[in-house]
């Protein structure tokens, strides 16, 4: 008489989503696995605090398989849960874009992560065109931005020129966007 392995539910939902993480590394995702995680992503981004029970009800799946699916997509550096602060609520009134042109024979990488060291800036991304990096902060005052400006900016060796502009009004600033699938 054979003897067979009993696994448990915790093993199971183990293997499935080690299956689901080797399959992703290597490119592969089964249309089912990533037609849930689309799913769960989505209902995270309405509220990221819907409890695990909810989204596995509303799926049609087990609570397990949610938590093990989220926490991989964490590992994974899919996804992250967090709280979004207003700016204006801590007396952040000030939104100000700054393009920056780094100095001749400055690597742009270095330069990068100084301005990404800085608290003020919450947004910093390296460009082709006119400018080298763009960067978003948050100022209290004009005062405030008018410091900020002249403490790294302003006669930095790696700053050739840069472009300032305040942000009068945000028309849209959409933190939660529509997951497109890799199909046509």
């Amino acid at each position: 008489m054979k003897k067979t392995k009993r696994v448990s539910k915790a093993a199971r939902a183990r293997a499935d989503t080690t299956s689901v993480a080797t399959a992703n590394q290597q490119g592969a995702l089964p249309a089912e696995a990533e037609a849930l995680n689309t799913r769960i992503i989505e209902i995270l981004q309405e509220d990221g605090r819907t409890p695990y029970s909810s989204i596995a009800t509303t799926l049609g799946v087990s609570e397990g398989t949610v938590r093990n699916r989220v926490r991989q997509l964490i590992e994974d550096h899919v996804i992250q849960i967090q709280a979004e602060a207003l700016p204006g609520a801590f007396g952040y009134k000030f939104n100000a874009m700054t393009m920056i042109k780094v100095a001749p024979g400055t690597d742009i990488r270095e330069a990068a992560e100084r301005f990404a060291s800085i608290p003020e800036d919450y947004y910093l991304v390296m460009m082709l065109g006119r400018f080298d990096l763009g960067m978003a902060t948050y100022h209290r005052s004009e005062e405030d931005f008018r410091r900020f400006l002249e403490a790294h900016c302003y006669g930095q060796k790696d700053v050739a020129t840069l472009e300032t502009n305040l942000v009068l009004k945000i028309h849209k600033m959409k933190l939660r966007w529509k997951l497109f699938s890799a199909e046509p």
